[in-house]
């Protein structure tokens, strides 16, 4: 983990950091199924996350990690607002807690394979497609064809095989 904080100490200094044009604009926030933590609160985060409120989102959230430490979705939810906000050391800050709770958090995997994608890292993003599939297994899942995409749509960018 380290050493993302060497390479990615640049965009911590940038005063505004895009998403490349490569990302799909059209972002869906996927809930979850049931989460260890259903409460009102973590519905109204789930509420901002989906209303793109990605401030309001992260305020709520970092009181429900406060409180519940050993939720990964709750972890995984950070990372993903603060992936939108362009904030990219704290997005794999929380996706890494997200994947050290459950390995196998599918939509951990997904959203920071795309983070690597969206900081040019496309050998990593490939490590958690891998990951991907051995966490959904023969009959696989929508986190694989979402990812797959965004790595297909990374490589005709960038004119890669």
């Amino acid at each position: 983990m380290f050493h993302r904080w060497i390479i990615l100490a640049g965009f911590a200094t940038c005063a505004a950091v895009s998403v490349p044009a490569f990302a799909n604009d059209s972002y869906s926030y996927k809930p979850p199924e049931a989460s260890a933590l259903d409460s009102p609160q973590m519905d109204s985060a789930r509420d901002a996350v989906a209303a793109k409120n990605w401030p309001g989102a992260i305020a709520i959230l970092r009181e429900l990690a406060a409180s519940d430490p050993k939720n990964a979705d709750v972890e995984n939810l950070l990372g993903y607002s603060y992936r939108m906000l362009g904030q990219y050391p704290q997005a794999f800050f929380y996706y890494d807690k997200a994947l050290a709770l459950d390995p196998r958090h599918k939509g951990a995997l997904e959203y920071e394979g795309e983070a690597y994608l969206e900081t040019n890292q496309l050998p990593k993003a490939e490590i958690n497609l891998s990951a991907l599939r051995s966490a959904c297994g023969a009959s696989g899942c929508d986190e694989i064809a979402m990812l797959t995409d965004a790595i297909n749509r990374y490589k005709a960018k960038a004119k890669i095989n």
